[in-house]
């Protein structure tokens, strides 16, 4: 099984998937990606055999003494510009890590096997370093429970599939498929977080403009569209700030979420739409209508922090629940508005009759 494994997975495969990786990381910019992948890179080719050193075993030892900790770090530091500073200092260390695995003296490299990773610790070096690989990979999952960013949520299980291959008890073939598996876990990790970023709307978690755009360019057959507007935004933002008023967003995109038959949008600003397709667009004046209720018997927990006046000292925010009403213009599609764009525009001149009716009310295209 080991022989066939071997046999399936090319020495170079690994490597070339995670240098992939790591250009793919460059295009997007997500800079400490490609920090994490560089190391990856060149652990896969030192365990793996890609480069020849003079001891076989070389390679695998240099992987357990230095990724781990370059891989640490790599995961504590913030995302920055790659030329950053510390990003600066990182691939430097990354480079005397090269060229300390590939012309270290035959009578240093014991010495440094010795202190390396931690050669305090009494568990052997690949214990160690897959320890310190795990750690790498649970500062990246917290981050990604913390701040929700998916790309941090990839991070950590590339890392966590790396910090497998550095355990002693690894055999070689299963080495070489877990970083086959780093490289397209990196690849599949920054193309995820990199269409989120396209088309999913950071703030509330629904699909944004450009993402509606490309669902209303395919659609066919009959459907109806609700524009959604949280009423007097502006002079709410005004009142109590623009973190209250995120969170006023955020609680309004999880009650459209709940709306049955159709998908949410944000649109922009304090915009949402809905989109309902097939015979789910006869039940569209009771989603609108139900959507209303719900949002005007929500209370939303804000800190509001009153701006500060001139000779004014600074107030504390004080906590506090408000309440919003949404307006809400609907259109379906008919023998007069056949278009995508029609029926959009439909929706919108509906909103601001609704607006001008006293908002927080549906109010149906003709």
């Amino acid at each position: 099984m080991g022989g066939f494994a071997i046999g399936l997975w090319p020495p170079l495969v690994a490597p070339l998937l995670n240098a992939v990786a790591v250009l793919l990381a460059l295009g997007f910019r997500r800079n400490r990606a490609v920090l994490v992948l560089i190391v990856l890179t060149l652990a896969s080719c030192a365990v793996t055999g890609v480069v020849a050193l003079e001891q076989s075993e070389r390679g695998t030892e240099a992987a357990r003494m230095f990724a781990p900790w370059l891989l640490l770090a790599a995961a504590a530091l913030p995302e920055r510009g790659l030329l950053a500073p510390r990003n600066l200092v990182l691939l430097l260390l990354l480079s005397i890590a090269v060229w300390l695995t590939l012309a270290a003296p035959a009578h240093v490299w014991p010495s440094l096997r010795g202190a390396l990773p931690l050669g305090l610790l009494p568990w052997s070096a690949g214990a160690v370093a897959a320890a310190l690989t795990f750690t790498a990979a649970l500062l990246c999952l917290l981050r990604w429970i913390l701040i929700g960013a998916p790309m941090e949520a990839g991070l950590g299980i590339v890392l966590a599939v790396a910090g497998l291959a550095l355990l002693p008890t690894v055999r070689p073939d299963s080495v070489r498929l877990a970083f086959v598996l780093t490289g397209l876990g990196g690849l599949v990790a920054v193309l995820y977080a990199s269409y989120r970023m396209a088309f999913v709307d950071a703030l509330s978690g629904l699909p944004n403009r450009r993402a509606l755009d490309e669902t209303l360019a395919r659609l066919g057959g009959p459907f109806a569209i609700a524009m959604v507007d949280v009423d007097h935004f502006k002079q709410f933002n005004d009142s109590h700030g623009h973190d209250a008023g995120d969170r006023v967003l955020a609680a309004v995109a999880q009650q459209l979420r709940r709306s049955r038959g159709s998908h949410a949008f944000r649109y922009g600003g304090e915009e949402f739409c809905l989109l309902f397709t097939g015979a789910r667009c006869r039940e569209a004046p009771q989603a609108c209508e139900a959507l209303r209720q719900r949002v005007a018997a929500l209370r939303v927990r804000i800190r509001s922090a009153p701006p500060k006046r001139r000779g004014q000292a600074t107030r504390r925010a004080v906590a506090s629940e408000v309440q919003v009403t949404v307006s809400i213009g609907l259109a379906l599609r008919d023998g007069e508005k056949r278009s995508a764009g029609e029926v959009l525009k439909a929706a919108d001149e509906a909103l601001y009759k609704a607006k001008a009716k006293g908002r927080n009310r549906v109010v149906a295209a003709r």
